[in-house]
């Protein structure tokens, strides 16, 4: 059986999948913010890759934790 939560996430991601196809001014700002990322991590790194790294791999352990902690 699929769980709520996972339905919940793939809903989502749907929903905001579909106002990105249908909102160019939406999608032209979500790929400006992204590249004005990119080139931020560009200038700064290799630290700003590091930094991104360990937040990545912090975010999963709490994640991960959480999901395995009895209820």
């Amino acid at each position: 059986m699929i769980e709520t939560d996972m339905v919940r996430a793939v809903a989502l991601l749907g929903m905001t999948g579909g106002f990105l196809a249908i909102s160019p001014k939406l999608r032209d700002s979500v790929v400006d913010t992204f590249a004005a990322a990119a080139v931020t991590l560009e200038e700064h790194s290799p630290y700003s890759y590091v930094v991104v790294s360990l937040v990545v791999l912090v975010g999963l352990i709490v994640v991960l934790n959480r999901g395995s902690a009895p209820r």
